[in-house]
């Protein structure tokens, strides 16, 4: 899969933008602020339905505009006349804090799941160590994203479970709790826990499953690159005591939780509060990697989600990469990209000129990227 043309309007910096791409590798080249990574983030927002740097939809609109629309046509490597539109509207409330977000693929109305299931889209960047250093939720974020681009069957168990959480939160609410009675919102309580538990169980089977092949892949993929360190080992931890029978345990924990859920107004036992373990050489790289070694291993991580893209989902991800080479030193960044440039689409943002020779060599197409403006070479 390829991107054919991105069509942007009020978005960051850009109010219009109508650009080509040939087929083969990108690099938009430009100093900081310029709008770089703002095509990246547009490219992120068709395949994932949200941006990778921003929280809110509210932060992409361009200052006086209500709202923003991206667009791209995405072709089929083999099949050149073959492929499809997506979009992503969104539009500022007058009532609301949140505005509104639509999805369309072909004209047709979708979600953002749709496009994560026909759109593969892997980013790189600076802020992806806090895939190591952050807290488990965006440790967990980069595990589900992962499944749903290669599982239609994950993200729809992700998807109930979210629906039974929220459910099952509602009623423990302090607000429901004092509308309704302790005994009244265990009555309600009870078909939410039994569905969660139904349906948890079966997603901690699901997150077994892929992290022990992103912890093979990944070992495998940096299994030389840590100088003797040692391979990148990842094991999953999850977010209840040992499940062996991932239901049963469930169950139990949620039951001894009770009182805890209760005082807190929410469910603190479960698979939304797994995480994952990285160690490098067997040590918490957490706690013991170096500032290097975890930009290294938060890289390993996406390397090990776009090899499961291409080996399950049978397709070539789009790979975004936001100035790696402020990051990585020559001889990791010429690594990293002997790695991807023989693989899939890449666009890749960088101020440093001092790439451009090296890049040109490896047949990347330049784009100069100045005050929301491109001017293609």
């Amino acid at each position: 899969m390829r991107l054919a043309h991105l069509s942007l309007a009020n978005f960051r910096n850009y109010e219009t933008l109508e650009m080509s791409f040939a087929a083969g590798h990108h690099l938009f080249l430009g100093q900081n602020g310029e709008g770089k990574t703002n095509l990246l983030e547009a490219i992120h927002v068709l395949g994932v339905g949200s941006s990778m740097r921003a929280a809110r939809d509210q932060t992409l609109v361009k200052s006086g505009a209500r709202g923003y629309r991206v667009g791209g046509r995405f072709l089929e490597e083999a099949k050149e006349e073959s492929g499809f539109r997506a979009e992503v509207l969104y539009e500022n409330s007058a009532v609301r804090s949140a505005g509104t977000k639509r999805f369309l693929i072909d004209k047709a109305p979708a979600r953002a799941s749709d496009l994560l299931a026909a759109i593969k889209v892997i980013a790189f960047a600076p802020a992806d160590q806090e895939l190591v250093q952050g807290s488990g939720s965006v440790r967990r974020r980069y595990l589900d994203t992962t499944g749903c681009q290669l599982s239609p069957e994950y993200m729809q168990l992700l998807r109930e479970y979210q629906r039974a959480l929220r459910q099952r939160n509602e009623t423990l609410s302090r607000t429901y709790l004092y509308e309704h009675g302790k005994n009244a919102a265990l009555r309600e309580r009870e078909p939410w826990t039994d569905l969660l538990v139904k349906v948890g169980g079966e997603l901690v089977l699901r997150r077994r499953d892929l992290v022990a092949k992103l912890g093979a892949t990944a070992a495998n993929v940096s299994a030389t690159s840590y100088r003797g360190a040692g391979p990148l080992g990842i094991s999953y931890e999850p977010g209840y005591e040992n499940p062996g029978d991932p239901e049963l345990d469930l169950r139990e924990a949620l039951a001894r939780s009770q009182v805890r859920d209760e005082m807190a107004g929410y469910t603190t036992a479960g698979p939304h509060v797994d995480d994952l373990g990285l160690t490098l050489g067997g040590n918490d790289l957490r706690r013991f990697g170096s500032l290097g070694q975890q930009q290294l291993s938060a890289m390993f991580l996406k390397l090990a989600q776009a090899a499961l893209v291409r080996e399950m989902a049978q397709v070539e991800p789009l790979l975004l990469v936001d100035e790696m080479f402020a990051i990585l030193d020559r001889q990791a960044a010429e690594e990293f990209l002997s790695r991807v440039e023989s693989g899939g689409q890449i666009f890749l943002a960088t101020a440093q000129e001092g790439w451009l020779g090296e890049l040109r060599m490896r047949r990347f197409h330049v784009h100069r990227v100045h005050s929301g403006t491109v001017v293609s070479e």
